[in-house]
């Protein structure tokens, strides 16, 4: 009997909580220059979530060599990841920091790196920046910096955020069919406790 009261309950909260896609890039954005941000914003709920993208290089955007591009993410604020790679200035492909355990795939015929980052977002307003820098110093040795986007861009041409929908006020019609059936069973349980 406890046992189908603890699975009773584990339903009713399981069904709180629904994976939902949180926001997808319409379109590919145009070219954009090192050093340069794109933004995400959305709501969600609390937990954990997703954010897969794919970035596009332009002309001699550049791994870790003396013209080092560096890509960062940061959700809410705190950096999850961030890399550097080769699509098409040359250099060393490097994930930087990647305290998630993101999965990486770099296609150099394309010029372009599909990343998936395990996140965890607040309840309510969320951001994602997505962004590129161009250093001029780098793990102690002299870059040459910004290059300008006529040397040089970069791009995102697919972004897929997901996570918990956002907690509303108003529940959702299955969300009233789940809590009658599960009132329905509490309700046959007390009549069998009672018999």
């Amino acid at each position: 009997m406890a046992g189908i009261r603890l699975g009773l309950v584990a339903v009713l909260c399981a069904a709180g909580v629904q994976a939902a896609p949180l926001y997808n890039l319409p379109a590919p954005t145009a070219p954009m220059a090192s050093p340069g941000t794109f933004a995400a914003t959305f709501t969600a709920g609390a937990g954990a979530g997703n954010v897969t993208l794919q970035l596009q290089g332009f002309n001699t955007l550049d791994g870790d060599n003396g013209f080092i591009d560096i890509f960062h993410l940061s959700v809410d604020g705190t950096e999850v990841f961030s890399g550097t790679w080769d699509l098409g200035g040359g250099g060393a492909n490097r994930v930087l920091f990647n305290p998630n355990g993101a999965t990486v795939t770099f296609a150099a015929a394309t010029r372009t790196v599909d990343i998936s980052v395990p996140v965890s977002f607040v309840n309510g307003p969320n951001s994602v920046v997505f962004a590129y820098d161009s250093p001029t110093t780098f793990e102690g040795t002299s870059r040459a910096g910004p290059q300008g986007l006529a040397d040089e861009g970069w791009g995102l041409n697919s972004v897929s955020i997901t996570g918990n929908a956002a907690v509303n006020a108003v529940p959702e019609p299955e969300s009233y069919a789940l809590m009658l059936a599960g009132l329905a069973a509490v309700g046959l349980l007390r009549r069998r406790r009672k018999a």
